[in-house]
């Protein structure tokens, strides 16, 4: 009986230890940046598709140049409002393609697929990278022999977004 008595007291000693202090220093919030395409307005209107075997292919580039200096994880990000429409058809997976400073590819960066849900709003990240002042994308429908389209207009709240500084 005495042990369980000591192990008790022990054991609550051991609980108000552990728990957390009280700090004087306020918590900052923490909030992403976000950067929108390199445009000279809105909407951008998006529309990636291709006739079956790449025929008459049509790609679309994003290009962010608005992200400062020192900047850090940098995602590039699709969000859409509650059934926002966008066209597809066939085969309307989107591959989207990291192009270098030349306008050249540099490698596949991500794939996705534009739909918005009917009852909520959509977010899909597409992929992160190291943030640069220039990051410019290419847009072209996966399949390199299925007929496809995909199309959408982008705004202010709606579409694809580079967030930083998350």
């Amino acid at each position: 009986m005495q042990f369980l008595t000591i192990a008790a007291a022990l054991a609550s000693s051991a609980l108000v230890s552990a728990a957390p202090k009280a700090s004087s220093e306020p918590l900052e919030r923490r909030a992403c940046s976000v950067a929108y395409p390199a445009s000279i307005g809105f909407p951008i209107n998006y529309d990636v598709h291709q006739d079956a075997n790449g025929a008459n292919a049509r790609t679309n580039i994003v290009s962010f140049n608005n992200i400062p200096a020192g900047s850090y994880g940098c995602q590039l990000e699709v969000n859409f409002p509650t059934n926002y429409p966008i066209t597809h058809s066939g085969a309307s997976t989107v591959s989207v393609f990291t192009l270098d400073k030349n306008g050249k590819e540099a490698g596949l960066f991500g794939t996705v697929n534009f739909v918005s849900s009917p009852v909520a709003p959509t977010k899909y990240v597409i992929n992160s990278a190291t943030c640069s002042n220039l990051m410019t994308y290419e847009l072209k429908i996966a399949s390199p022999t299925l007929a496809g389209r995909t199309a959408f207009a982008d705004t202010k709240d709606a579409g694809i977004t580079m967030t930083y500084n998350c």
